[in-house]
């Protein structure tokens, strides 16, 4: 950890913090919260709200060792600590309000899930998990922040089922949607094809396809189950939805489709999946080349420049569309050296792409739910 000033500082005064700290909570009475809030409090809170982190920090330090801060100056302090990488400071802070005996309902449900934050700061989801239950017991309320933690929590201990009813409490809340459910039960699904229990993932795939029926994702990896168990027909369906349905899943969806196809000895049915596509994404890139590039194979190349031209009327910032549409056109010449450039750009173009999650896992499809970090909407392109 960087020895910054705000880490100096509060490495300074820690003894007094906790000194003063216990002070002011075993004390008797207690101030109205609009009496005792402190000038370097109330500087704080407009620092935080300017954006400015590290100067509310400092005063927030300063209003807590002044001995007048109300609860929710040590809950920030805690938490701001804990971002910066020093959950076990944090921890002793938020704990240190717990036996405070005249706290608000709200300021005592916001020090449980601090603390059970810390303590999934410091990997220890058991406890965290632990400090939610009892939390939720203890203060009869099942609020969406705690809900979220233990959702967390459940997740990191592997118990997938657990993790799902608190998902489902926090959907009733409006927390997360259909979505998010069925992108989480992918996330189980892909873990039980992993352990070879595919009779598992295909019921937990139709539970999600129940949540949302366009995921592309279960789609996908519903497509997948269903050619290994040998109905290609169900397959084949399952993989049209999804390059339909997901600009960013229509890559894989498409190149098992033309396998399939291919195995069939039925491959010019890809041309109407490609048309499907385009006619749900006219601007979709991966199909507008890949149906040019079968147009070529057919010798249609008349047609293929003409699906180009028009694809790149809608798309202009088309690279691959650009390319091969230059590559076509000379061609027209029949010359045997720019056939095989076609053929090798073709190849190069339609590499698989690979994406990263803030987390730093990273996956060769594109996924809307970490099963390291249980986000949602964390991944993105490799550019690398």
């Amino acid at each position: 950890m960087g020895n910054s000033p705000a880490t100096l500082f509060l490495a300074g005064v820690a003894g007094a913090l906790f000194a003063l700290a216990m002070a002011w909570l075993l004390s008797g009475r207690r101030e109205r919260h609009v009496e005792r809030i402190s000038d370097p409090y109330a500087d704080a809170l407009r620092m935080l709200a300017d954006g400015k982190g590290d100067d509310a920090f400092v005063r927030l330090q300063q209003a807590v060792v002044a001995g007048s801060a109300p609860p929710d100056a040590y809950v920030r302090i805690g938490r701001m600590l804990r971002e910066r990488g020093d959950a076990a400071r944090a921890l002793q802070v938020h704990r240190s309000l717990t036996v405070k005996s005249d706290l608000t309902h709200r300021e005592r449900v916001d020090i449980f899930a601090n603390v059970a934050e810390d303590l999934l700061a410091l990997s220890q989801p058991e406890r965290a998990l632990r400090t939610v239950e009892t939390a939720m017991r203890d203060l009869n309320d099942r609020d969406p922040a705690l809900i979220a933690i233990g959702m967390r929590a459940s997740h990191a201990l592997g118990r997938s089922e657990e993790t799902y009813e608190f998902l489902k409490e926090l959907r009733k809340g409006g927390g997360v949607g259909e979505r998010e459910m069925a992108l989480y039960l992918v996330s189980i699904a892909e873990a039980d094809v992993a352990k070879g229990r595919t009779r598992d993932a295909r019921r937990t795939l139709s539970r999600a396809l129940r949540h949302d029926p366009e995921c592309g994702p279960a789609l996908l990896a519903l497509g997948g189950l269903e050619e290994a168990a040998g109905d290609s027909e169900t397959a084949i369906r399952h993989w049209r939805d999804a390059a339909r349905l997901s600009p960013e899943l229509a890559a894989p969806a498409l190149s098992n489709l033309e396998r399939v196809f291919y195995q069939r000895g039925t491959f010019n049915e890809i041309e109407t999946v490609y048309r499907d596509v385009l006619d749900a994404r006219p601007t979709d890139e991966h199909a507008a080349v890949a149906l040019a590039s079968f147009y070529r194979k057919q010798g249609r190349s008349e047609a293929a420049i003409a699906l180009l031209e028009e694809h790149l009327n809608a798309n202009p910032d088309s690279m691959a569309g650009t390319v091969l549409l230059t590559a076509l056109h000379a061609l027209r010449g029949d010359e045997n050296e720019l056939e095989r450039i076609v053929d090798r750009g073709d190849r190069l173009l339609r590499r698989p792409a690979h994406f990263r999650c803030t987390c730093g896992r990273e996956s060769e499809l594109m996924r809307w739910h970490c099963p390291e970090c249980n986000r949602f909407d964390s991944f993105s392109r490799n550019s690398h």
